[in-house]
């Protein structure tokens, strides 16, 4: 991933939202917002060889895919809210943001709960045994 051309396409943006910003607030927000999914679907799209690494160690290391899947479920949660509040926080609204943040960590939570269920039975059966 060239994170030259990733910064500068930032800056330049960020440059322009400034610009922008005094003459026509919501073209600056949604220059902002445009870059910003640009910029996140760029990135994505340099992603693959992480996916296929993680891939080839989860198969040497006989994990089990879920707990992989749960790792890039909850990976890609966090990239989206993380991009919707900071969205949100551009356009002043900061309450919104808060309660985006929220239903992200609770969409974590979601994902991951199946795994909790499998750590509480191992350890009962830990207990138990």
């Amino acid at each position: 991933m060239d994170m030259l051309h990733i910064a500068g396409i930032a800056v330049t943006v960020a440059a322009f939202a400034v610009l922008l910003r005094q003459y026509r607030k919501e073209y600056a927000l949604m220059l902002g917002l445009t870059a910003g999914v640009l910029l996140f679907g760029f990135i994505l799209s340099k992603a693959t060889p992480v996916f296929a690494e993680l891939n080839h160690l989860t198969e040497q290391a006989r994990i089990n895919k879920t707990y992989v899947s749960v790792l890039i479920k909850s990976l890609g949660i966090c990239f989206v809210t993380q991009l919707a509040a900071d969205t949100c926080r551009d356009a002043g609204e900061t309450a919104v943001a808060g309660k985006v943040e929220m239903a992200g960590k609770f969409a974590v939570l979601l994902v991951a709960l199946p795994l909790f269920g499998q750590i509480a039975e191992l350890a009962i059966g830990l207990l138990a045994g």
